[in-house]
């Protein structure tokens, strides 16, 4: 049996209830958006469309663009 001392408070005259120390935790950082599922597209469909109109789709902007920059040969 483990004998610990009580502290009294003087205006009652009753032992305190101990309290364990806090631990030191981590200041967590808070998290995303995206990994909480509350995320929506940037853009409408609507802008997206238009976009598309504008500037073409992937595979069109990759035809675009001469080969010998996308993959340099020394």
């Amino acid at each position: 049996m483990i004998n610990q001392q009580q502290q009294i408070d003087p205006l009652t005259g009753m032992p305190v209830p101990q309290v364990p120390p806090m631990q030191q935790q981590a200041a967590l950082p808070l998290v995303p958006g995206n990994e909480l599922g509350f995320t929506r597209p940037v853009f409408d469909p609507k802008d997206q469309a238009v976009a598309a109109g504008i500037f073409g789709d992937v595979q069109q902007r990759q035809n675009s663009v001469n080969p010998q920059f996308i993959n340099p040969t020394y």
